[in-house]
Formats: C-alpha cells, sequence, structure tokens
C-alpha cells in the first residue's frame, strides 16, 4: 500500500540524462515542429519495496528483487549515496550502496519502517522545458501541454509506473514571445475539468496576434523540485539500462474554443526515462613532503643583510641533506635555510614537526658541544622565542620559521629580527620530543615554510668539526 511523505530529493552528482525525441507525428490539424519536452532530469523515480531481515532499529535495508503491482525498481540500480528517500513513512539518506539488493542509511529505520513489503520511493522531480515552433497564427488563444498520467492514484506524491504522478499542485510558466503574451497558465490534474483521464493538462493562455514560425518555451515545475511532477518509476516490463519511454501532446487551441475539442494546431513526441548511472571511485590517502634546499644571498625568514643566508643548503638530489655551515668566525652569525613541502588528501590536516638527536657535537659525539642558543635574553627554549641578533656572548645553534604558502608556523621572524627557538633533543630527557613547525587542519596542495638556520661561536669553543641531525617528521590526520 502506497504510504504518503513528502521527501526533498538530493540532485544527482553523475545522472545519465536521456531524451528521447521522435519526429512529430502528423495529426489532422497543422503540425507544431521542432516540438521537444526536455527533463531537467530524465531520472527514473524509485518504487521497491523492503524484504527481511531488515528492521527497525538497524540502518542496513535490503530490497525485494522481484516485483509486486507498482514496484518495479528491484536492485539498487538507479541509486546513490546521499539521496533522500521515504521508507515506510519515514524520511531517510542513503550512506552506502552494498550491493544490487543492500544499501544502508545514516540514520536507523524507526519503528514501522522496516516492515516486509514497506515501500521505499525515491521521488524525481524534473522540471519540463517544453519548446516548439507555431505552425499558425492564431490570435489569443491558448497552447495546452498533456503529459502521461497513470490511470488510479495519479495524484498521491509517491511514484507512478505508467506516468508523471500531479504531486498535489504544479507550477507552470510561460515565456513572452512575439504575438504572446501570456496570462497565468493553468494546471489541471487528470481527469479534472476539461482535461481527459491519462493525462495531467497545462493551459497558457495569451493575447496579441500570434505568428507563424514563432519559437514558443512553456514550463512545468521548477528547478528545486517544490510544485513539480513527479518522474514514473520503472515499468512493469522495465529492462534496467533502457528507458521507458512516454508520449506528450502539445496543442492550440483558438480564442475561446474546448480544450476537449479538435486543436487547430498540434503534434506529439516522446521523452524518456532511465536509472542514473552510479560512477564510484576510490582515491587511496595520500601524503607527500620534501625538503628542498635554498640559495646563499637569499631573506627566507627575515629582512636585512644580517639575515640573508650565507650557504646554499644541499636538497638531496646528488649528495645527502646537509647544511654545510662551513668555517665558522668568532661571535659571527652564520645563516643557511631549507624549504619545507607538503601536500596530502587528509581532511583533517597534517603537522610537520622536528627534533634533533643531540646538540652540535664534536665529531658527531657528545662532548664538547655548540650548545643550543639561549637567545639574546636567556630566554629561547624548544617552546619560547626570543630575539637573536647579537652574535657577541650569545653562542648556540638555533632556527626560525617563515610560513611561504598555506602553512601554519607557530612562530616566526619580524622584519629584521631573527626570533629564535632551539630544535627538541632526543638527548634530554627533559626535552619535548618534537615539536610542531608547520600545521593545517585541512587538505593542502604543496604547503610550504622556510626553516632558517643560525648559529654563532666564541673563542672558548673547541676546534674542529661538529655536527648533528636534525629530523622532520610529517603526519596526516585523514
Amino acid at each position: 500500500m502506497k504510504r504518503n511523505r513528502a521527501v526533498v530529493v538530493t540532485s544527482a552528482i553523475i545522472l545519465l540524462m536521456v531524451s528521447f525525441f521522435y519526429y512529430p507525428q502528423e495529426i489532422d490539424s497543422a503540425n507544431l515542429t521542432v516540438t521537444k519536452d526536455t527533463l531537467q532530469t530524465s531520472r527514473l523515480s524509485f518504487a521497491g519495496r523492503v524484504k527481511s531481515p531488515t528492521a527497525a532499529g538497524s540502518s542496513h535495508i535490503w530490497i525485494y528483487t522481484s516485483s509486486a503491482a507498482g514496484f518495479y525498481s528491484v536492485s539498487t540500480a538507479g541509486l546513490k549515496v546521499g539521496d533522500a528517500l521515504t521508507i515506510g513513512v519515514g524520511s531517510y539518506t542513503i550512506a552506502s550502496i552494498i550491493d544490487a539488493d543492500e544499501f544502508t542509511t545514516t540514520a536507523v529505520l524507526s519503528a514501522g519502517d522496516g516492515d516486509d513489503a514497506d515501500v521505499i520511493y525515491l521521488k524525481t522531480k524534473p522540471q519540463h522545458v517544453v519548446t516548439f515552433t507555431t505552425a499558425s497564427a492564431i490570435a489569443s488563444g491558448f497552447f495546452r501541454i498533456l503529459i502521461p498520467a497513470a490511470t488510479s492514484n495519479f495524484n498521491d506524491a509517491v511514484p507512478d509506473s505508467t506516468g508523471f504522478d500531479f504531486n498535489t499542485a504544479v507550477d507552470v510558466s510561460a515565456t513572452n514571445a512575439t504575438g504572446y503574451t501570456f496570462a497565468t497558465p493553468v494546471a489541471t490534474v487528470s481527469g479534472g475539468t476539461n482535461c481527459p483521464s491519462g493525462w495531467h493538462c497545462f493551459e497558457y493562455h495569451y493575447v496579441g496576434a500570434g505568428g507563424v514560425g514563432t519559437a514558443i518555451t512553456l514550463k512545468i515545475g521548477n528547478t528545486n523540485g517544490t510544485n513539480t511532477p513527479i518522474a514514473p518509476g520503472p515499468a512493469a516490463a522495465h529492462a534496467e539500462g533502457t528507458a521507458d519511454s512516454y508520449t506528450f501532446k502539445v496543442q492550440n487551441f483558438v480564442n475561446a474554443s474546448d480544450p476537449t475539442g479538435t486543436p487547430a494546431d498540434q503534434t506529439q513526441g516522446k521523452l524518456g526515462v532511465i536509472e542514473s548511472v552510479r560512477v564510484t571511485a576510490t582515491v587511496d590517502p595520500t601524503i607527500s613532503f620534501s625538503i628542498a634546499g635554498i640559495a646563499s644571498g637569499a631573506s627566507p625568514c627575515g629582512s636585512g643583510t644580517e639575515n640573508q643566508t650565507d650557504v646554499t643548503t644541499v636538497t638531496g638530489t646528488n649528495a645527502p641533506l646537509a647544511v654545510p655551515f662551513g668555517t665558522l668566525t668568532l661571535n659571527t652569525f652564520k645563516d643557511a635555510a631549507h624549504l619545507l613541502t607538503i601536500s596530502t588528501n587528509a581532511v583533517s590536516g597534517y603537522v610537520v614537526t622536528a627534533q634533533e638527536n643531540d646538540q652540535l657535537g664534536k665529531d658527531g659525539g657528545t662532548t664538547p658541544l655548540i650548545i643550543d642558543t639561549a637567545g639574546d635574553n636567556s630566554l629561547a627554549n624548544e617552546t619560547t622565542s626570543d630575539t637573536w641578533d647579537v652574535a657577541a656572548a650569545h653562542p648556540g645553534f638555533g632556527y626560525t620559521l617563515k610560513s611561504v604558502s598555506g602553512a601554519t608556523v607557530p612562530f616566526t621572524s619580524t622584519g629584521a629580527n631573527f626570533n629564535v627557538r632551539t630544535f627538541p633533543s632526543i638527548a634530554d630527557p627533559d626535552s619535548p620530543l618534537v615539536q610542531t613547525i608547520m600545521s593545517s587542519t585541512g587538505t593542502s596542495d604543496a604547503h610550504t615554510a622556510n626553516v632558517c638556520y643560525r648559529v654563532t661561536v666564541t673563542a672558548t669553543q673547541a676546534a674542529g668539526d661538529y655536527e648533528n641531525q636534525v629530523t622532520y617528521t610529517a603526519t596526516a590526520s585523514f
């Protein structure tokens, strides 16, 4: 039994738009030419039935794969994720298509909506745009469009298998043309006044002299689905993937004539409705991260000559990644930089963290060390910034940041000032394990940030070669 409930139908992402328009059939009167009914979408409605073991309290729905009178949707073909359905008397949204006879909804079924043979409806509501060219100059007459209707239950706001359901009320409109100024059109349900059974009728009265060869545009329904006829569900003999064909008629009557009589001019055409094509694809989670060198003489993190890089960092293409400071001059800053780039389709974004294995140690050892700097005011550490613009008496190693594109960085330098922090050290039990240096809360396409390194030593620093390792880790949240 049909159960009525209005449902808003979301627009299909991918639809197979099919309109079948055959050459108009000749009738006794003159033919209106170039006649067609262009549907906003030629997608079939869905009229199926719930099948056990579907049950209230579950979001897993099975459908009957055998038909019953009026219910000829026997597979999930034509359904898609996001479709709004009537199931029983409730409104639900498809969450996933499992296979040919199973799907899930975003909410569990309410009591009474999961019983065996309860209805499942998808109500497709396409606007009709009927266009044609006039054959005769009929002054102050009217046009009538007839679209097919079922012989019963043709106005209960659920899909029919043999025509368009009237859907309670229908808005109609017309575009004025030379010789045709339209009054408010009238929509009449099948079997209503001057409307034959088996057809819904739409009259468009006009004033003016009319014309021969005038292009006319008449509309039935709205693009948002309100006050718009419901497209048919599959016909009894429907073959999946083959359109069900329907005849429509367009007529031109003289002024004050009875529309049940013979029109002055008329023609008829065909239109087709078919399942939409559900296109599926999988996008794997991805993340890419790279470190690129920056040439000497650049200003990647601040302004002024004091913030220009002194060496070119190695990118790793032909040699290991490196920051080759070379020979240091006492009480003098030396600067270098890297460009970090990250891309990911993670909807919750990413973080890039950094840590060092230890402070810069002689020959990579643990002592003596070029210490991590404390900045100009002895405030700098792994989480707190300090200015570091004076080399004398403020030795050490540290870094600053600058977002180039898209990335969020926790701190940055301003103008000629170098605001410094130190990398967390694995060798220091009191140091944080890692520190975020760039991040985003959404997907990213080539977010970039500069990491600028700075080092200086005093006269008391032991001679030798010093090194450590800084490790960057990029993590995405899918």
